[in-house]
């Protein structure tokens, strides 16, 4: 963390000489949220200096993890990107630039810093290469040690980029954009490689988009010699090279077949690679070369109809994925261990394949308006026959929205939700757990406004969802489950003044969940869970500063088969008692709300004081010297007080 803050400061010192004749801008923030602290900052520079500008660019991330009361465990990370050029479309221009990147966690620094010449002959064409240097400081590998000490690389960096984008008639739009920079940091290499490729034309209710990207990385880390290994008695470490190269594709067409309808289409594809190979390695050692390919292609054709209030669309979606997992350097390694390795890797191998068609559609006529949404999706998961998920999938859902204005200030809204999942395992092995499950959502609503200094927005939600096995394995009980619910959500907003009002948003829920006797279509209830939420906050609002204080209630009742108690017997001994029964969640506390805006400044502060407190009543009997002492530690459980807060503040110019 005292590296990304001295950067900080260090930037902040720098930017107070540069804000006279630049742009700049900071942001800052923090968020506490339960047992994580999140420190951000951010610094945007563009001073002026003589016919030359500078611009950087820096980002702070600290994060600490509270995992004990006196525990913390850090993990700050922080970015540096500058360049620095002169004004002016010259046709050649000298240029510097760099980053600087430096990771606690795994105390790693990077950083690089290279001179080019970007030659421009026309104003739609520039290349430009590159030569610096290059730092890698990374933990080194093997030793035994729990904490290896720093290895630092450095070498020479060579970069060329390039950008091309020429005039086009008018709907028309060419680029290309590639680039790369080689890192020779001895003994590893770094590698990052790239080409874009947009063509995209917009004329004549036609649209047409092909976009083409490749992109290589290669990434050299330490690593130890393996433990399997013991017979090794040359380096302690070898360096883990891993190679990725993406290629995508995108091919989307819209265009008129007839005044009101239209047809769009997508073709897409993607192809993965990754290799890992072990350099510099041992002639004894024992290691494990992988490759990982991922290929996926997705298309998809639409009609769209659009007429009056008419809007209707459908879509047949298609697609396919696979991966394939390998072990490169089989011939090297005894056979047991290779056979051995290469059956893990071909264990998370797969190939899949989906169908889906899908439709919607709104109408709008007079004071109603209807919202119909469904579709459909078949899915195929195919898995070698070391792995038995072999699985098919098939998965329906609608939605039926309807939005009816009564009057001028009331509004009736209802939605009426469905859906099937069937889920089928191909191999035997699995197959007890093929599985149904059909979904019911029923969600009635009013918007009530009588005038425009009040608002009431109140909603329902009843839902069923039921579980059914396929079948049931001889000498088994079946394992059928349903859950339903039912729930309200309120908000409420009332001015009081021009400047002043006040909020208040409340819930209630209530989930049961039972065994479900589907024959019957009955249940035996074995757990309910009911929440209730509420907040009343008071806000007022000017026209630079908004800010509100209110008051939350959180409270949970749950069923929970083991309650661990403890507790003090009439003697003074500590004892505990683990029961089943009935576990209240209390939250309550204050809120406020700040936000403030004057000129180029902008302050944001959001903040709720938690108090918990758990509350537990045990089912079951009890020793009856100590019943009364085990009911009122259970009910009097653990308090705790969280501070949630979020603060932000950015200053521009």
């Amino acid at each position: 963390m005292r590296y990304g803050l001295l950067g900080i400061g260090w930037l902040l010192l720098l930017s107070q000489t540069a804000m006279a004749q630049s742009g700049w801008t900071v942001r800052t923030g923090f968020v506490r949220d339960v047992s994580r602290y999140r420190w951000t900052a951010g610094l945007d520079l563009t001073p002026s200096l003589g016919t030359w500008t500078l611009h950087w660019q820096q980002r702070f991330v600290s994060d600490a993890f509270q995992y004990g009361p006196d525990r913390l465990d850090f993990r700050d990370e922080s970015w540096t990107t500058w360049t620095l050029a002169p004004v002016g479309d010259a046709t050649l221009q000298p240029r510097l630039f760099g980053q600087w990147a430096w990771f606690n966690q795994s105390r790693v620094l990077t950083q690089q810093a290279l001179a080019g010449l970007r030659y421009r002959p026309r104003n739609d064409f520039w290349l430009e290469p590159a030569l610096g240097v290059a730092l890698d400081q990374r933990p080194g590998a093997g030793g035994g040690l729990a904490q290896p000490p720093l290895q630092t690389d450095y070498g020479p960096a060579l970069s060329l980029q390039l950008g091309f984008r020429p005039q086009t008639p008018p709907g028309y739009t060419l680029r290309l954009e590639g680039g790369g920079l080689l890192q020779y940091l001895t003994p590893r290499r770094g590698l990052t490689a790239y080409v874009d490729l947009l063509v995209q034309r917009r004329a004549e209710a036609v649209d047409v988009l092909l976009q083409l990207r490749g992109v290589r990385f290669r990434r050299d880390t330490y690593q130890a010699v393996s433990f399997l290994n013991r017979t090794a008695t040359t380096l302690p470490q070898s360096v883990e090279a891993t190679w990725s190269d993406t290629l995508q594709g995108l091919l989307a067409v819209q265009l008129p077949l007839q005044p009101h309808l239209h047809l769009r289409g997508r073709l897409g594809g993607e192809w993965f690679r990754r290799q890992v190979r072990f350099l510099r390695a041992p002639d004894d050692a024992l290691f494990f070369n992988t490759r990982f390919d991922h290929r996926q292609l997705d298309g998809a054709l639409a009609l769209l109809y659009e007429r009056g209030g008419l809007n209707l669309e459908l879509e047949l979606e298609t697609g396919a994925e696979e991966e394939i997992r390998a072990l490169t350097n089989r011939a090297d390694l005894p056979a047991a261990q290779a056979s051995q390795k290469a059956l893990l890797l071909q264990q998370a191998d797969y190939a899949r394949s989906y169908l889906t068609l899908s439709g919607r559609s709104q109408l709008e006529a007079g004071r109603l308006t209807v919202g119909l949404r469904a579709h459909a999706t078949i899915l195929r998961h195919d898995t070698p026959e070391v792995n038995p998920d072999d699985r098919d999938e098939l998965q329906q859902q609608a939605r039926l929205d309807l939005r009816y204005r009564l009057t001028r200030t009331l509004q009736l809204d209802l939605g009426l939700e469905g859906g099937y999942y069937h889920l089928v395992y191909l191999n035997a092995v699995r197959s007890a757990e093929n599985h149904v499950q059909r979904t019911l959502r029923l969600q009635p609503g009013l918007t009530w406004a009588p005038a425009p200094t009040t608002r009431l927005w109140l909603q329902g939600e009843v839902r069923a969802a039921y579980t059914v096995d396929d079948f049931v394995l001889p000498g088994r009980q079946r394992q059928d489950q349903s859950a339903r619910e039912l729930g309200y959500r309120l908000q409420l907003e009332q001015a009081l003044s021009p400047r002043l009002r006040v909020h208040f948003d409340g819930s209630y829920s209530e989930l049961r969940l039972g065994r479900l006797l589907w024959d019957r279509f009955a249940e035996i209830p074995f757990d309910t869970l009911r929440t209730y939420t509420g907040w009343l906050r008071l806000e007022t609002q000017t026209a630079r500063l908004r800010s509100s204080v209110g008051f939350r209630v959180f409270l949970r009742r749950d069923y929970m088969g083991g309650l661990l108690i403890a507790y003090t017997t009439a003697e003074g001994t500590p004892a505990t008692v683990n029961r089943p029964g009935q576990l209240w969640i209390v939250q309550v506390g204050p809120t406020c709300g700040l936000h403030w805006q004057h000129r180029s400044l902008t302050f944001s502060l959001e903040g709720w004081l938690m108090l918990q407190r758990l509350h537990r009543r045990l089912y079951g009997p009890l020793p009856e010297a100590s019943a009364d002492r085990i009911r009122e530690a259970a009910w009097n459980g653990p308090r705790t007080r969280i501070p949630n807060l979020t603060f932000s503040l950015t200053w521009q110019q």
